[in-house]
Parts: structure tokens; sequence; C-alpha cells
């Protein structure tokens, strides 16, 4: 009995060991594209493709009321742009859709929803001025006890 758990339990950690290494090995994510990864926001409705190189209908508000756009407001690193087909899904750190009131910050242009991109390399340039500030504050502080 206790020959058979050692055989199942071994099985179990080399078909974990092997599983972890194919996902490094790949570095995909599930997604093929950033509207792929929409679809499985709350509240955010993706029409089907149009063909390559279109951006898909999405929908977060419905048909807004002082034109008949649809599509939202797309803001990549706090930049505006009217289209996100380029990024990569593995290149994207968070995406956040604002609806309603909170999209109010960004007027008539969020009339219809914001949809908010943060991409990886972004955060780690945010983490490394983070700890460049953290190490000047430290070093003011080292210089006031010298004096």
């Amino acid at each position: 009995m206790k020959r058979i758990l050692l055989i199942i339990a071994s099985a179990l950690l080399l078909c974990g060991t092997l599983c972890a290494q194919e996902k490094v090995k790949t570095g995909k994510t599930q997604y093929n594209s950033v509207f792929d990864l929409l679809r499985n926001e709350p509240g955010v409705t993706v029409g089907n493709d149009a063909g390559p190189g279109t951006t898909p209908r999405i929908f977060i508000r419905g048909v807004g009321t002082n034109s008949d756009q649809t599509q939202p407001l797309f803001v990549v690193d706090g930049i505006i742009t009217d289209n996100v087909s380029y990024l990569l899904p593995e290149d994207i750190y968070s995406v956040e859709v604002l609806k309603d009131a909170t999209s109010s910050i960004y007027g008539m242009q969020g009339q219809n929803g914001v949809i908010l991109f943060r991409t990886k390399a972004v955060v780690e340039q945010e983490k490394r001025a983070e700890e460049l500030r953290k190490a000047e504050r430290k070093a003011a502080r080292e210089a006031r006890r010298k004096k």
C-alpha cells in the first residue's frame, strides 16, 4: 500500500513539474488578442471580428446618447488611443473597465465607457523609479545624520 502511494505521489510530482516547465517554455497566454481578453471582463460585450486588422465592436454602456458612436475610450498607460489591436495579451499587466459615473472624469469622450490598460513595461519602470526614490531619500537621511 505504501509503495502504491509513493508511486502515485511521485507521478503527480513529476506531472506537476513537467506542466510547469511547459508553461514557462511557451510564455504564451490563453488569449489570442486583446479583444479575447476583453471578452472575459464583466459588463463588456465584444462583437465578432470583422476581419484581420479591424477593431470589433465593443459595447460597455450601449449606444451613446449624443452620437451613434458605441466604442469605448481606450487608455493605454495614461495615453488615449483609438485602437488597441497592437497590444499583445502577454504584455498587459492589468485591465480596468470604467462605466457610469466613474468614466465621467474623461468627459464626453468617456460617454460609452473607458477601458484602461496598464502594460508590464510601464509597471516595471514605475517600480524602478520608486526604488530609486527610496534610495535617494535614504541617502539624504544618511547625509543629514552625518552633519
